[in-house]
């Protein structure tokens, strides 16, 4: 999973805007228009009521904050954008988050896509950013998602631009997907696919939060994965709370902090840990935005003082941050691992292997030398490998293929990765088995069913 293709939407990293006079939203006369236009910054974020069409940050209209989320982050700032405390008044932010709150809750779709004429092939010549994005959303939102999927998986393995981009496409394409049900986020899930590891899910998450108060974030969180078409496949199931964490990071302008406490009051602890999966990973990619919760003298930070609950998803994801650091230098950043707390060297090294299986496009030799960098984290390094093999293609057979060409006394863990993915594809026992026996060798059976949880 390639972290450095994605693309943050956080919430509210505010650059104030420049508005126009003459609206017919009635929002626009109210006291907090004046100081909108007043505080500058003009050309980062679309508001219809202002009149803004900016397209740096996100798209108000379309996310809909509330009045107390707008008021702490231009009290606050952060994500690229500076407190503004000492230059507007308790009052005048006050009055600039009821216009806000007020402007974009009269404007903008439920499911925030907008299709245009954008295609794929214009998309071939034209140097518009993001553009293969809107494209295969457009395919999702009036042909189905199923087929701007297929699409996407054919144009992933041929197209360098959609490549390096692939798992943010996704993402667009289950915007587009929610919007064609009109909301309906159940159902939007029910007819996606795992196409770049599962973007299609998260996309159709995060979106789902869009105008709602805090009050009611965790209440809707508590209850969205649990429709019928989403608990039937623990798969499933995964994608769409590990969505969440990247929805209520979005959600809260990257509050970090607030994303992890909402995590913590789901329903189960399957529930809660993959919630947490999607926040750290949220955090790291920022984008053109600095994440508050990022440290640019120690990469491996929040993960030492967040809570030891939280700390798996935050190692296993950390290596993507000290690798955009150290410039890809691989043996630098497994220096970096193994100054690890206790008890999560491994987790790091984990880590590590999922990144180079992104950073080798997926070829096994190529993977395998990367690998043996990491020193004597290479077996972690392996097993963190296939895993991300097996998840990126739904499956554990292009996983096999790298544990096979392994060095031999790697291959053990190489295989039980495989199975740890193989476990969440399949719910019952009897299905993990014939999943693991079709893609392993007699020898290594028994390291993918441990896997596997298989008994």
């Amino acid at each position: 999973m390639k972290l450095s293709s994605l693309f943050s939407v956080s919430l509210i990293a505010f650059a104030l805007l420049a508005a126009g006079c003459g609206s017919s939203n009635p929002a626009a006369k109210l006291p907090g228009a004046k100081v909108f236009t007043s505080a500058g910054c003009a050309s980062c974020h679309t508001l219809k009521a202002a009149k803004a069409k900016g397209q740096i940050g996100p798209d108000l209209d379309a996310l809909k904050p509330d009045a107390p989320t707008v008021a702490h982050q231009v009290r606050v700032g952060g994500n690229g954008m500076p407190s503004f405390q000492r230059r507007l008044s308790g009052t005048q932010i006050s009055q600039v988050a009821a216009f806000v709150a007020a402007a974009s809750r009269t404007t903008g779709q439920a499911a925030t896509f907008k299709p245009d004429n954008t295609t794929i092939k214009g998309c071939e010549q034209s140097k518009k950013p993001f553009c293969f994005r809107q494209a295969f959303a457009n395919i999702a939102y009036r042909d189905g998602p199923q087929k701007a999927l297929d699409e996407l998986a054919t144009d992933d393995s041929r197209m360098p631009q959609v490549h390096g981009d692939c798992h943010q496409i996704s993402h667009w394409i289950g915007h587009a997907g929610l919007a064609r049900y009109h909301g309906n986020a159940a159902e939007a899930l029910a007819h996606g696919g795992m196409t770049c590891n599962s973007g299609y899910y998260h996309g159709v998450i995060e979106r789902s939060f869009s105008g709602l108060p805090r009050s009611e974030v965790v209440h809707k969180a508590r209850h969205l994965c649990t429709t019928p078409s989403v608990t039937k496949n623990d798969f499933l199931l995964y994608q769409c709370v590990h969505g969440l964490g990247h929805g209520l990071m979005i959600y809260s302008g990257d509050d970090l902090p607030w994303a992890l406490r909402a995590c913590h009051k789901l329903q189960t602890s399957f529930d809660r840990v993959s919630c947490t999966g999607g926040v750290f990973m949220q955090n790291l990619d920022t984008g053109m935005i600095t994440s508050r919760y990022l440290n640019k003298r120690n990469p491996i930070y929040p993960c030492p003082i967040v809570a030891e609950r939280d700390k798996v998803y935050c190692y296993l994801m950390v290596t993507s941050r000290i690798n955009t650091l150290d410039g890809f230098n691989w043996k630098r950043t497994a220096g970096w691992c193994r100054k690890s707390e206790p008890g999560w060297v491994a987790t790091c090294f984990q880590s590590f292997g999922r990144d180079v299986s992104g950073a080798s496009q997926y070829h096994p030799q190529q993977t395998i030398h990367l690998c043996s960098l990491a020193g004597s984290g290479e077996n972690e390094c392996l097993y963190g490998a296939s895993r991300d093999y097996a998840n990126n293609y739904a499956g554990g057979k292009q996983a096999a293929v790298l544990c096979n060409v392994s060095p031999v006394r790697y291959r053990p863990r190489c295989f039980e990765g495989i199975g740890t993915i193989l476990g969440a594809i399949h719910r019952l026992g009897p299905d993990r088995k014939a999943a693991c026996n079709e893609v392993t060798p007699a020898r290594y059976r028994a390291d993918c069913y441990r896997g596997a949880a298989v008994t």
